[in-house]
């Protein structure tokens, strides 16, 4: 079952992790240094960013990511993410799916925060 807030059909059930890594600044995913996030309350978080992610018009042109992000399902099904974070209200949080970085979705501030707030905290 995919879920979603109709502008995206990312998989958000059966979430177990999610690793994140710093990005080297391409589209290619790290393997060092990578942080694991297991605990429900960073779950919900991730979820909420797959959840509240809004498709942007048109084709995107991207740069290289800040963070690549795996999430690993129960059934042992893995996702990938590129994710821009800016702390700038002004300024458009993103995320791509690995399998399409044509198609950005940009993140709302609240998100943004929640996200900010965890990765702060692993620091």
């Amino acid at each position: 079952m995919l879920t979603g807030c109709g502008s995206n059909d990312f998989r958000t059930d059966g979430m177990e992790e999610v690793r994140v890594s710093e990005s080297d600044g391409t589209l290619s995913f790290q393997t060092g240094e990578v942080v694991t996030f297991d605990a429900l309350e960073a779950i919900r978080v991730f979820k909420n960013m797959l959840r509240k992610a809004d498709k942007l018009p048109g084709v995107v042109n991207i740069v290289g990511p800040e963070y690549d992000i795996e999430i690993r399902f129960e059934d042992r099904e893995t996702d990938r993410y590129y994710l821009w974070l800016n702390d700038d209200p002004k300024s458009v949080s993103s995320l791509y799916d690995a399998e399409d970085t044509n198609i950005g979705y940009r993140l709302p501030a609240d998100v943004t925060e929640e996200l900010i707030d965890l990765l702060e905290a692993d620091d």
